[in-house]
Order: C-alpha cells, then sequence, then structure tokens
C-alpha cells in the first residue's frame, strides 16, 4: 500500500484549477458510499458520481476485468488519473463515491482533501458481512472465497484484515460518521463537522 502523499507542485496544480468544495465519500466496500451518495446529491440538488463506474465507462471494462487484465496496480493507476479527472474538472461540485482503496495509494488523499471535503462511512465490520453476504457482489476484494468456510466467515476475515489495512487513511477524513446512514443524519452532521454545500 502506497502513502498517500502530495507534492508542492501537485498541492498548486489542485488549488489554483479546481473547484474546493466537492464531497467525497470514502469507507469499506458496502459501507454505503453510493446508496447515501446518491441521496446526499439529491437533497443537494448536485451532480452524483461512482468512481468505479468512471474508471469502467473509460476503460470499456468491469473492475474485475480490469483486475484481472492488469492487476491491482494497473488498476490503481487508472483510478487515481479517474480521481483527477473528477478532481479537476471544471463546473459546479459534486458528490463522489470512491473506491474502498482509493484514499490509500499514490496520492490520492491529498488529492480528495485539496478538493473537497471527505467523509469516511465508518460501518461495523459484522454490519457490512451482513449487507454484503448475499449480495453477489463482483467486487475484487470479495471474490474467490474459501470452500472450507463459510461465506460469511470469509467475508468477515476479508474485511477485518482490509480495515487494519486501512483505517489509517480513512481516518484522516475531515468526518468520520459511524451514526445511521440516513440522508437526515449525514445531512446534519456535516453540518456540525463546518460542511457548507453553498
Amino acid at each position: 500500500m502506497l502513502l498517500a502523499t502530495c507534492s508542492t507542485a501537485t498541492c498548486s496544480l489542485l488549488t489554483a484549477t479546481c473547484y474546493l468544495n466537492n464531497l467525497y465519500l470514502i469507507g469499506l466496500p458496502g459501507s454505503g458510499k453510493t446508496t447515501i451518495g446518491r441521496r446526499l446529491a439529491a437533497h443537494l440538488g448536485w451532480e452524483f458520481r461512482d468512481l468505479d463506474v468512471d474508471i469502467a465507462a473509460q476503460s470499456g471494462q468491469t473492475i474485475p476485468e480490469i483486475f484481472a487484465a492488469e492487476g491491482e496496480a494497473g488498476f490503481r493507476q487508472r483510478e487515481a488519473a479517474a480521481l483527477r479527472a473528477v478532481a479537476l474538472r471544471p463546473g459546479p461540485p459534486l458528490v463522489l463515491a470512491t473506491g474502498g482503496g482509493t484514499p490509500c495509494f499514490h496520492d490520492n488523499l491529498a488529492v480528495l482533501h485539496q478538493t473537497g471535503f471527505t467523509l469516511w462511512l465508518d460501518v461495523p465490520v459484522p454490519e457490512l458481512v451482513r449487507r454484503l453476504a448475499h449480495s453477489h457482489s463482483t467486487r475484487p476484494l470479495l471474490a474467490a472465497s474459501e470452500p472450507s468456510e463459510t461465506p460469511e466467515k470469509v467475508l468477515f476475515d476479508r474485511l477485518s484484515r482490509t480495515l487494519a489495512a486501512r483505517e489509517w487513511f480513512y481516518a484522516q477524513a475531515r468526518l468520520r460518521h459511524a451514526g445511521a446512514a440516513t440522508v437526515a443524519a449525514v445531512v446534519a452532521a456535516l453540518a456540525q463537522a463546518g460542511f457548507d454545500p453553498a
């Protein structure tokens, strides 16, 4: 895992050319980034984007196909480029659901901080297991389960390891929301944390 850093040149470029009021949702798979993100965007009257959807559209491949063809390193390069394209685009602010690993690689965390407000949707691992166990997900993190263990056990172990590896990055968010995943609760938490969508 690469430590997120920001060079002076990168930071200068970002602050000079980007819209600084985007709202970025970060967190583990299944934490509700896409679901809550869509609802928040509708509430704010903003555009909603999902970074994984953007990557798939740009490449003409699904995320699992990219992982299979290029490995994680290739995917992470594509992810960093897609994030910069969204963050540096001209226009009004938007809500972006990032991939679960987005803040943990390259200078992505710096890009997120320089161009918007980061919100960590912190959901307990047992709840994530409940949400994902029967989702028939094609997420790379959840692929190829062990035949000798239940899907729930495999999910719990993988998500626990993933959280341990990513928690430091997630904890750099401007706001950690571990409460109810409703638009009203998230909007109230954002307001308390000083997020001003105006």
